[in-house]
């Protein structure tokens, strides 16, 4: 619809003009410095882990929506569905661009309209991806983190496995009575319920898309830490994983500057000295690597956009079947 279309431009157009802005503000001299630093070998390593990254998420909604048992895909890449592609990609882009996390709320909007999903359905998923977000990297964090005992690093993963299915155990059993017409945050709670019980989410493939989903950003983000900032590549893991602990809070700024770079020097800082001269780097590696996933996130979207939707209607429709799986 070309009313419709205006409406996602213009979004888009202010969303640009908000990052154009944030950047003239933004001291570029040692962002030009720090990029001219790294070779061109460590830009291509980062980023081609950027792009796979995108494919693995988007292979990982295929496989979380079981998008194959609902309509067929208007055109594959390797394997990709191209609409599940121009979801995560766009996505992806205004969360990165709009502040307070409020790109999220594209996710649901974007799944109803290019994979002709249920509000609720799309919602529910998303939840559930972010849970599963939060639990794959603190398990990295503790599974990796540099200098960490192995009794400590054991017994982390092991109180992080004891929680989850903990949480999922008790969340069960205080809504065990409480109907679909709950309200508030019972009705949230029922659809993170209803997310815990939907069998694809469970599926191994999921799991093992997102660990290697994070683990490929991670280690693309701390190449170039490492080669901006002069540090070694495990305290530059530490700094990226900070950073994109830090981005999970809701309260982030336009287009994520400040609470990422905060993250990337705690998580550097951590494991430096306090008095080491190349914290003093690490801001300006930070701020590079953030501005180099902002460019990458909007061309992708660019790319995105340029895909085709799907003409074809779904096979069947509805909210999250209420079994649980196995």
């Amino acid at each position: 619809m070309p009313r419709s279309r205006m409406k996602l431009a213009l979004a888009w157009a202010l969303g640009l003009a908000l990052l154009g802005w944030l950047l003239s503000r933004t001291p570029i001299e040692p962002v030009i410095e720090a990029i001219q630093r790294p070779s061109i070998t460590i830009w291509l390593i980062t980023l081609g882990g950027l792009l796979l990254s995108y494919g693995l998420r988007g292979a990982r909604l295929q496989v979380v929506l079981s998008l194959d048992a609902l309509h067929a895909p208007p055109r594959r890449w390797l394997g990709l569905r191209t609409d599940a592609l121009r979801v995560i990609l766009l996505h992806n882009a205004a969360v990165n661009l709009l502040p307070m996390r409020a790109g999220e709320l594209s996710f649901p909007w974007l799944a109803a309209r290019e994979l002709r999903l249920p509000m609720s359905r799309a919602l529910v998923t998303l939840m559930w991806m972010r849970l599963q977000d939060l639990a794959v990297l603190a398990g990295l964090g503790l599974a990796l983190w540099p200098g960490l005992p192995l009794a400590a690093r054991l017994c982390g993963l092991l109180g992080l496995v004891l929680c989850w299915h903990g949480g999922w155990w008790l969340l069960r059993r205080c809504l065990a009575r409480s109907t679909q017409a709950a309200t508030g945050w019972r009705g949230l709670a029922l659809k993170l319920k209803a997310a815990m019980l939907e069998p694809s989410h469970h599926r191994p493939a999921a799991w093992g898309l997102t660990l290697a989903n994070w683990t490929l950003k991670l280690a693309a983000g701390a190449t170039l830490l490492s080669a901006i900032s002069q540090i070694s590549w495990s305290v530059a893991w530490a700094g990226a994983l900070g950073g994109e602990l830090a981005a999970i809070f809701p309260l982030q700024g336009p287009a994520g500057f400040g609470t990422y770079e905060a993250g990337v020097w705690a998580g550097a800082a951590a494991l430096l000295e306090r008095q080491s001269p190349l914290l003093a780097h690490v801001v300006g590696a930070a701020l590079a690597l953030h501005v180099c996933f902002l460019i990458c996130a909007v061309c992708a979207a660019c790319v995105a956009a340029l895909l085709p939707q799907t003409a074809g209607q779904p096979k069947a429709q509805g909210d999250l079947p209420p079994s649980h799986p196995g």
